[in-house]
């Protein structure tokens, strides 16, 4: 009796074990897929964050670059010889006059149309093709400045047959009646080569829903939606794309932040720009998300099967099993650990870089506004004075060109873009660099010998290099000013086909800092709010630039020595693009 009744327990207790591994796995499945859903719509969301804030910097430099000129041909529709030209006098200095402005303002076209829409005046009147007597009537920009407003278009050059941002705005004569139109045309390709670059999916699209700037140049003059006959009717009436075909492109809206696109799926965010009712629009790859929730999923789901199975093992009272995959989950923990913490260091490196990015960008930003107007007030100036510039103008023109050159060099934080080479004289560098420093110098009573090879030639940016000069100046003599020591020295040679340029100084020295570490962004030894750390990572990228290498090292005497490299330039070079 004893025996029949353990054979009727054993199937009893393999069914309960048969239960419960079911109901262990069905657990286990249940909490991987949840917790790749949760990991999926986190990192959604996070990536929804970013594509916000990629999209504000994109739309802040369209929103610059649109509205740099916009009271520029105000200003010119303001000029004697402009209002002479519309009554009938010779266009010859006015022609000269736009080719200059246009020379100096880096613009495709400035030109003046009368009442009919044919050009008088343009800056490109000794070029082929050329505006002069070309009649524009057909586009809106001369409809609205002849309505007495301001014109703002962007199309397809009728005449160039490139494309262009145009604004325009009417000229009145004494009885404050409409004489006429002038107009500017913008080449915004070097803002279409930098989106190309960016390695990001990003494009513009007009209130037709056209794209007029894109990442990939294949999507341009696409359109995102069906046209409406209408629609298409005004853009044929106007030329405003010439004589292209306006494809329908293969995109879908398919939520409210999430796009397909040319066969792939992206996370998306809108924003429309401030002129010509333009949409941004930025793409973030869906399958970054998936990619991160499916290795958390693999990584703290196999936690999970691995306890799951060693709660088994134990109840199944398998003590050496148990204890193997405990082993084994330790070990995967930590290398789930190192990874995580190559992940954070990871971050925080892309943080810190993507905050230099922001940074570059705002001071472009806040400083290009006062740079233009400050330009236009030059022009107007000049104007004003019937082209007899003031003695001073010439070294305020200086000044502002210097300081656009500047505020553009700063974009190489996020997208370095192709600066002109050209054969530059380091003595020459050595000695503007001095210029700006002497005061200083002075001031700290610090006593500069300098040993230089007047002949050394480098295939360089003058202004990059005079800055990389300039940082390690100011990082010398603030050393000699926490010393006691008052020399520094600059010497320049040239051997085995490398030009040597280095900074000597008596100061307190590097310490035990690493130069790895000093090029770091935002690393300082200075104290809060004496520098942000950025000279010598700026000079160390330029170096880069120029095939250079930056080094430095302490002097056995005290004090530091930082030093760049920068082949020659051969006696044939001149420019290189």
């Amino acid at each position: 009796m004893q025996r029949s009744g353990e054979q009727d327990v054993y199937p009893f207790r393999a069914a309960a074990r048969r239960s419960v591994a079911v109901i262990l796995v069905s657990i286990t499945a249940l909490a991987v897929g949840l917790l790749f859903a949760v990991s999926l719509a986190y990192f959604k969301s996070l990536d929804r964050e970013a594509a916000e804030t990629r999209l504000l910097l994109y739309k802040r430099s369209l929103n610059d670059t649109l509205k740099r000129y916009q009271y520029f041909p105000f200003v010119l529709a303001q000029d004697r010889l402009t209002k002479d030209a519309l009554s009938g006098a010779s266009n010859q200095r006015l022609n000269l006059r736009f080719e200059r402005f246009a020379e100096e303002s880096e613009l495709e076209a400035i030109y003046l149309m009368d009442v009919d829409g044919l050009v008088l005046a343009s800056s490109n009147f000794n070029q082929s093709p050329s505006f002069l007597g070309q009649n524009y009537a057909f586009r809106p920009y001369f409809t609205e400045a002849i309505e007495g407003m301001r014109g703002n278009y962007f199309g397809i050059g009728a005449t160039t047959g490139r494309p262009g941002y145009f604004v325009s705005e009417p000229v009145m004569d004494a009885e404050g009646n409409v004489a006429g139109v002038m107009a500017i045309k913008l080449d915004i390709s070097e803002l279409q080569q930098t989106w190309e670059q960016g390695e990001e999916t990003v494009l513009a699209s007009n209130s037709n829903g056209v794209v007029v700037l894109a990442s990939n140049r294949d999507w341009l003059f696409g359109s995102l939606t069906d046209l409406k006959p209408e629609a298409l009717a005004s853009i044929r009436a106007t030329k405003q794309f010439g004589d292209r075909a306006i494809d329908r492109l293969p995109w879908e809206v398919t939520g409210p932040a999430s796009v397909r696109f040319d066969n792939n799926s992206y996370i998306y965010s809108e924003a429309q720009a401030d002129y010509l009712n333009w949409n941004i629009h930025y793409l973030l790859s869906e399958g970054r998300a998936y990619e991160r929730a499916l290795l958390t999923t693999i990584v703290f789901g196999s936690g999970i099967s691995l306890l799951v199975g060693f709660a088994a093992y134990l109840r199944s009272k398998r003590i050496q099993a148990a204890l193997a995959i405990s082993q084994s989950d330790r070990d995967q923990l930590r290398d789930a650990n190192r990874q995580l913490e190559r992940a954070h260091s990871e971050l925080a490196r892309s943080s810190k870089l993507a905050a230099l990015g922001q940074l570059a960008a705002s001071v472009v930003h806040e400083l290009g506004q006062p740079i233009s107007a400050l330009r236009n007030y030059l022009t107007a100036e000049e104007i004003a004075n019937d082209g007899s510039p003031h003695p001073l103008q010439p070294k305020l023109n200086g000044v502002v060109d210097r300081m656009e050159s500047i505020t553009k060099q700063l974009r190489f934080f996020t997208k370095p873009g192709e600066e002109k080479m050209e054969r530059v004289v380091l003595n020459d560098v050595v000695c503007s660099a001095m210029e700006l420093m002497q005061h200083d110098f002075d001031l700290a009573a610090i006593d500069v010998s300098c040993d230089l090879d007047e002949t050394v030639a480098v295939m360089g940016n003058r202004l990059r290099l005079e800055q990389v000069l300039i940082n390690l100046l100011n990082n010398a003599l603030y050393s000699l000013n926490e010393g006691a020591g008052k020399q520094l020295d600059i010497v320049l040679s040239q051997t085995n086909g490398l030009a040597a340029l280095s900074v000597h100084d008596d100061g307190v020295g590097l310490g035990d800092k690493e130069l790895s570490q000093l090029q770091e962004p935002f690393f300082t030894t200075r104290a809060s709010g004496d520098g942000m750390g950025l000279g010598l990572s700026i000079a160390s990228s330029i170096v880069r630039e120029h095939n250079g290498e930056l080094s430095a090292e302490n002097r056995a005497k005290g004090g530091a020595v930082f030093s760049f490299k920068i082949p020659v330039a051969a006696h044939e070079q001149e420019v290189v693009a």
